[in-house]
């Protein structure tokens, strides 16, 4: 059994951020991520390639589009900064033109002068560069972190005697199989791993912990009441995107801004990689998941694109590609209580639970724990700075580490 100071349990921005500030104060960890690739809620889609799957190419490409979180907004200063840091470049979403209206039994949408919309900022290249650039960081001979992807844990425990955290999973992998039909035939196999640490992170949204991580045999009943209570953000969406040659909504005067009382879609917004490249239209689906499900993906798609022409006219059906992620079905983001409930925003109740937390060596890291911007990629950073904290001086009590080096993380 490998044996670390710390583990980090989830790969999105909150997990990553966790072991990246780390990794400045050089206290080692190793992060688990049961998906084959990085970036959790942090989905994109290549603007590049036509029929792949979210992320799949995503990181070998310098422009993709978001199929996850796209906005940033200006008080947001954590995320503004870690843009910069990284060598990264925010643009302004692009609002400049009218916004249409489509009202029950419309025959054409209405056209509002102006659109309006408040100040947002895009990554340019979309959302996944985020992802690139951390892991890059990390993936270097000196980096005392570990990535390990297809890492999917099944259990964890806690010996009450030593403090020691054990991650129990299952990791897959795909090995190629000699075959007469295909030399590129791949077999996947399974294999058990556990790992060990005084401290654990887990960058997961509430109810995942409780659902999948026998929280009961280790928390208190205070403590799995509230993570009941929290609702995963945005987790019983879906988000339709269409890529164009070019944007051809703008040379209409409008925004590629909508709102509709019709659906498929309920919002929609122009979806462009860059301030003026790698152009797309996004929407949120308002149908609710039971609904989506009776439906497939192909005639999803092609309800949002008739939309599309609704508002926009021929030129919609004119993609070079069209995606719908429906985040619903995702059992590493979504459970059944988001899903049948009301949409509300998360609001973690901390109060009671720092002792608790402290004496287990615990530190929830995920967005929806954040105390300001929860749910949103702020938050993730708010999560993950007060855990990288509370580690630091746990391990410098412990007297594990001696020094706190001068970091990055000092001047943020």
């Amino acid at each position: 059994m490998q044996h670390t100071n710390v583990i980090i349990i989830g790969g999105g921005l909150a997990g990553l951020h966790t072991a990246n500030r780390l990794k400045a104060l050089n206290i080692p960890c190793i992060l688990l991520e049961a998906k084959d690739h990085l970036g959790g809620r942090i989905d994109s889609v290549s603007a590049s390639n036509i029929e792949q799957e979210p992320s799949e190419f995503a990181s070998q490409f310098d422009h993709s589009h978001d199929m996850g979180p796209t906005w940033i907004f200006p008080h947001q200063y954590k995320i503004q900064a870690l843009v910069k840091e990284l060598g990264l470049k925010l643009f302004e979403q692009y609002a400049a033109g009218d916004v249409l209206f489509q009202a029950p039994n419309a025959a054409q949408p209405r056209q509002i002068a102006g659109a309006g919309a408040m100040q947002l900022f895009r990554l340019s290249g979309g959302m996944y560069q985020l992802v690139n650039s951390i892991s890059k960081e990390l993936d270097n001979p000196e980096s005392q972190c570990q990535i390990k992807l297809d890492h999917c844990v099944s259990n964890i425990r806690r010996d009450k005697t030593t403090g020691t955290w054990t991650i129990c999973g299952h990791h897959q992998t795909q090995n190629r199989v000699k075959s007469q039909s295909s030399p590129y035939k791949y077999q996947a196999e399974l294999s058990r791993f556990n790992y060990s640490a005084q401290h654990l992170v887990l960058a997961l949204p509430p109810r995942v912990i409780e659902r999948d991580l026998a929280s009961r045999t280790w928390g208190s009943p205070l403590l799995n009441q509230r993570l009941t209570e929290v609702q995963t953000w945005m987790a019983a969406q879906a988000k339709f995107v269409a890529t164009y040659p070019y944007p051809f909504w703008r040379d209409k005067g409008l925004s590629g801004q909508a709102f509709s009382q019709v659906g498929p879609m309920i919002e929609m917004h122009d979806a462009s990689a860059g301030e003026n490249s790698s152009y797309g239209l996004f929407g949120f689906i308002g149908i609710p998941p039971g609904q989506r499900n009776q439906l497939s993906a192909n005639q999803l798609k092609q309800a949002c694109l008739d939309q599309l022409a609704f508002f926009y006219g021929e030129d919609a059906y004119n993609v070079t590609d069209c995606y719908v992620k429906d985040w619903a079905i995702d059992p590493f983001c979504t459970t059944e209580q988001d899903i049948n409930e009301p949409s509300k925003h998360p609001e973690f109740n901390h109060h009671g639970l720092e002792d608790e937390l402290t004496a287990l060596g615990l530190y929830l890291a995920g967005s929806e724990f954040a105390e300001q911007d929860a749910g949103y990629l702020e938050g993730a950073l708010h999560s993950a700075d007060k855990a990288v904290s509370a580690i630091h001086d746990g391990l410098l009590n412990d007297g594990v580490i001696h020094d706190k080096p001068r970091t990055k993380v000092d001047s943020l």
